[in-house]
């Protein structure tokens, strides 16, 4: 049963010192920790709908993935392990011994080197992902990954890093066009608030994380994703985000089921990357569906 809302359900932001660097997160609520890894180039603002509604049932906390957001950028090469290491230090650091996990496209990748890298850290695992970020074949899911990656981040190597570096300013400035003037605003009748605020929350996610775009990207194609996930015993839960654009792929999350040892499978219809913000509740929703059927992790997870 849902209790009522307390001061500790407010959404609040902090920094964690780690080893590998300053980590920023926001979170809410009090109980089980419950971590919530976004997609890229967002940050933990990505959650700040889903936050409030995850604070009745969980201490949840939303990452800035290193060079994302707030926290600064891996010391070392970006990798899905080192990532995952990342989180594992700032567990460390806020004193928490095990915690849920949740992640969207690039966070169910870190998702997943988390749970099999450090299976003790971990209690459930939750997957989402439009078809083409959790497709089950290596080189299927890249190509999907690329041309999706195409409309936003265009990429060449001229030989000169001169010039590669001024093309890569002007075109940050392209896609940040895109994000301060998207279609909603451009093209709607009516504009309200909340699409502007969608607007400039894009941009500062965009403004603070672009550098480390093809970076993190560069790690998801070498990621063995499906070597990750034969190695999970944790229960898990793929959340496929289907949309008409991808209908072609066919549904990907039975094949990625089919790699664990305690996976289920659920869908949102008509979803994709935004979903988190246009359709928090139904997220929600699927996740405390998922989580009814569970053991808690003793003492809120937090280390003695």
């Amino acid at each position: 049963m849902t209790r009522p809302p307390r001061a500790a359900d407010l959404p609040r932001c902090a920094y964690a010192a780690t080893p590998g660097g300053q980590v920023h997160y926001a979170e809410a609520g009090a109980g089980e920790p419950l971590l919530l890894l976004h997609a890229s180039p967002r940050s933990h603002r990505a959650y700040r709908h889903m936050l409030p509604l995850l604070a009745p049932h969980f201490h949840a906390i939303a990452v800035d993935t290193p060079g994302f957001g707030g926290s600064a950028p891996l010391p070392g090469p970006v990798t899905l392990p080192a990532l995952a290491a990342s989180l594992v230090q700032l567990m460390d650091t806020l004193g928490i011994a095990r915690a849920h996990v949740f992640g969207l496209h690039t966070g169910n990748k870190i998702a997943a080197a988390l749970a099999s890298g450090w299976p003790d850290r971990v209690g459930d695992v939750m997957l989402a992902g439009q078809t083409h970020s959790i497709h089950a074949d290596h080189a299927e899911r890249n190509a999907g990954i690329r041309d999706f990656l195409a409309r936003y981040t265009p990429t060449h190597d001229s030989g000169d890093p001169h010039a590669d570096a001024l093309r890569n300013w002007l075109g940050a400035h392209a896609t940040l066009d895109g994000y301060w003037w998207p279609p909603a605003l451009l093209h709607s009748r009516h504009i309200d608030a909340a699409q502007i605020a969608q607007a400039e929350i894009r941009v500062l996610d965009y403004l603070q994380g672009w550098k480390a775009v093809m970076p993190i990207y560069d790690a998801i194609f070498d990621f063995d994703l499906t070597g990750s996930l034969q190695r999970i015993a944790a229960r898990t839960l793929v959340l496929e985000l289907l949309t008409p654009a991808e209908a072609h792929f066919g549904p990907q999350g039975p094949a990625l089921c089919a790699q664990m040892r305690q996976a289920r499978y659920a869908t949102l219809g008509d979803a994709d990357g935004s979903v988190l913000e246009s359709r928090p509740a139904d997220v929600v929703g699927r996740i405390l569906a998922f989580m009814q059927q569970r053991a808690p992790i003793a003492a809120s997870g937090r280390l003695p």
